[in-house]
């Protein structure tokens, strides 16, 4: 086959036609990007709501994946110990665990992280208010702008810039089920309120549900080829909540949201990503009409990655399932080079799979492991040579 461009690449894996390679989509948090920046001298290193994509292209990405969710906002942005911050949906962010650390300290540690071998663990943000607790905090609530320009307009300068050779996606994580309990409501409150306050928690979920609903709609008229939703509800060897209760909870929300997002665009693809062991509910994503499901974290029931390859690979394509917990940051090159090869031979035969890590590489991946991983997926991921001959 002739070499495909990016764009093309990505978009045939997405609807599992053949293709010349693997297609490739590496995410990084603001720490190992700046790291990794710097070889290629490339000063801005923005990512959330900042992203500069120039040096995940550099590393072979064939799609830009623009976040808008809430997790933008919070995830990637600098916040001082001791500072609360709070974002356009009223949810407060510091630093989970920290407040003993001094400024002396806090210097210390960033010093840390200059180096290219293994980085100290990054202190992450982390919510610590949230402004629904109550029938009478919602009735007080007002749910962000959906249409806010300064969200919106650089997707547009996005596509404008890059849409000729590259696959646009933007995402909207966190979506529902995940952005109640861990933003809006708060998780231990999320998980006792489903049970003692089941309408409160649906009125929040309904409400999720129309601002994220019309937020995406309206990055689909900026001409997106994809919308991402996120919704973590797999943790290491099973779901958060029973597989019914996100029957109830979540999918018939995601059925409505999804059908508006393809009224809106009918040619709109529509990934569903999960943390954790999702497996269970991978037959309610076919049902939904999902057409990429991923990261596949190789946890619990996704350990089985031939198995679950085999059982939904007619319908939809995969993304991910390369070990960011323990492996890509602590394994031997070698580990991680078999490593790639063994996540290619069981989800890239057959086509329908994009190569990436499980989750956003980490400030405490090494560098060589970083180059072992691109190197390693270049000569792995060619159809028509091994292991996928």
């Amino acid at each position: 086959m002739k070499e495909l461009s990016p764009r093309e690449r990505f978009a045939r894996a997405v609807r599992r036609e053949p293709v010349d390679r693997v297609p490739v989509l590496y995410r990084m948090k603001a720490e190992a990007k700046a790291k990794l920046a710097r070889i290629y001298g490339i000063e801005d290193a923005g990512t959330g709501r900042k992203h500069n994509p120039e040096l995940e292209l550099r590393l072979g990405n064939d799609a830009i994946i623009y976040q808008i969710g809430i997790n933008a906002d919070f995830s990637h942005r600098h916040i001082d110990i001791g500072e609360t911050w709070h974002n356009h949906f009223g949810v407060g962010y510091g630093k989970s665990g920290l407040e003993g650390r001094t400024a002396e300290e806090e210097l210390a540690f960033a010093k840390t992280q200059d180096f290219w071998g293994p980085a100290k663990i990054v202190p992450e943000n982390f919510p610590n208010f949230h402004p629904i607790k109550s029938e009478e905090d919602l009735a007080n609530y007002t749910w962000p702008d959906p249409a806010d320009p300064v969200m919106l307009a650089p997707i547009k300068e996005l596509c404008e810039k890059y849409q000729d050779d590259y696959y646009i996606i933007v995402d909207l994580s966190s979506t529902l089920i995940e952005a109640a309990y861990a933003h809006i409501v708060g998780t231990q409150n999320f998980f006792l309120m489903t049970f003692d306050k089941p309408d409160l928690i649906k009125k929040v979920l309904d409400g999720l549900t129309e601002y994220y609903t019309e937020l995406g709609k309206n990055a689909i008229a900026m001409g997106v080829d994809m919308i991402r939703v996120g919704d973590d509800v797999g943790a290491q060897q099973a779901m958060m909540i029973s597989p019914d209760q996100w029957r109830e909870l979540a999918k018939p929300r995601f059925d409505y949201m999804f059908k508006e997002f393809r009224k809106a665009n009918k040619d709109l693809y529509i990934k569903l990503h999960s943390c954790g062991d999702y497996s269970p509910i991978i037959p309610d994503m076919v049902e939904l009409g999902v057409d990429l499901s991923g990261l596949m974290q190789p946890t619990g029931g996704n350990k089985d990655q031939v198995g679950i390859k085999r059982k939904y690979g007619d319908d939809l394509a995969l993304i991910g399932g390369f070990d960011v917990q323990n492996l890509l940051p602590r394994g031997q090159v070698e580990a991680v080079r078999n490593g790639v090869l063994e996540t290619m031979k069981n989800l890239a035969t057959g086509g329908g799979y994009i190569f990436s890590p499980s989750h956003y590489i980490l400030a405490d991946v090494p560098i060589q492991n970083i180059y072992t991983l691109i190197e390693a997926q270049r000569e792995f991921g060619t159809y028509g040579k091994y292991p996928l001959n």
